[in-house]
């Protein structure tokens, strides 16, 4: 996508934060209304960018708020940024914009945090690019205003990222246990990682390597069952998240496909979902994330 020093991943970003924005949950009862205020200021700025309206949209902004584009100079004061955004409408093609955003933290009393990834994706091109965003809000005489807002430059993949990954892991789920050792191969060239799926007395085990390819720079996997199935995908970072796609031809002649979305919580925990699943092109879906913890001991 050509890119412009203007605010278009900056503010374009808050287009689609919707009444999802996850303030509530683990959050402690008392700050719910502060987090609903937060949202709504939020909202209110996605509402009026999505209508053009540069005016409407600096109102949701402190008088000294700071607007930080990914590939441009960052813009200070709330009537540079509606200038800013004047020009930017006026210039530049509506966008779609798909999120993935963290709980909403509180920084103190009358400050807001929220961070997220998003995927811009131009509507004439159809060329996307990912980043992560940050925003935060400040609640000035009883209201919650923006006062930050920063989009960060796509992030390079690189294998030494997954290094947290090294050790002994395992995930129950009802009747079903999986078991994987993730370990460096070669001179630190490759991740690989052997597993072993245990359900109602049968036990399935594979392996996979993750590595840099040498032609391209970019993260791939490659995937190979005991029972004779192999694979392929790649890997591509997401803020927080790994993303890992991959189509597998299984013994049975079959093709499977699917995204595998690894989000690291902690050193001890990560989180591991498939999504998009397709057998021979038909459409399994989602499945919900599983809690995968690191097993003591055997790191």
């Amino acid at each position: 996508m050509k890119k412009t020093w203007s605010v278009l991943g900056a503010a374009a970003v808050l287009t689609v934060v919707v009444a999802g924005i996850m303030l509530g949950g683990d959050k402690p009862a008392e700050r719910k209304g502060d987090a609903e205020g937060a949202r709504k200021a939020i909202e209110g700025f996605s509402e009026a960018f999505q209508k053009g309206d540069a005016a409407a949209t600096a109102a949701f902004l402190t008088e000294g708020s700071e607007l930080i584009p990914e590939d441009g100079e960052s813009l200070r004061g709330r009537d540079a940024i509606q200038k800013a955004l004047a020009d930017h409408f006026s210039k530049n093609p509506r966008v779609k914009i798909e999120l993935d955003y963290d709980p909403i933290r509180f920084a103190s009393r009358d400050t807001a945090i929220q961070e997220g990834t998003m995927k811009v994706t131009d509507a004439k091109s159809g060329e996307s690019s990912s980043k992560h965003f940050s925003i935060m809000c400040v609640r000035e005489d009883g209201k919650w205003l923006l006062a930050y807002v920063k989009d960060w430059p796509d992030e390079e993949e690189d294998l030494k990222d997954l290094d947290w990954l090294i050790g002994s892991w395992t995930a129950k789920q009802k009747d079903a246990e999986v078991s994987t050792t993730y370990e460096w191969f070669g001179n630190k060239t490759f991740i690989k990682a052997q597993f072993t799926i245990r359900e109602k007395g049968k036990s399935f085990t594979g392996m996979q390597m993750i590595g840099t390819d040498p032609q391209t720079g970019d993260l791939r996997t490659w995937i190979f069952e005991a029972d004779g199935g192999f694979g392929e995908g790649t890997v591509e970072r997401e803020g927080k998240r790994w993303v890992f796609e991959s189509a597998t031809l299984l013994s049975d002649g079959s093709v499977l496909e699917a995204k595998n979305i690894l989000v690291q919580i902690n050193k001890d925990t990560f989180t591991w979902q498939p999504i998009e699943l397709t057998v021979d092109g038909e459409t399994i879906g989602n499945l919900p994330p599983v809690k995968v913890t690191r097993v003591k001991g055997k790191n």
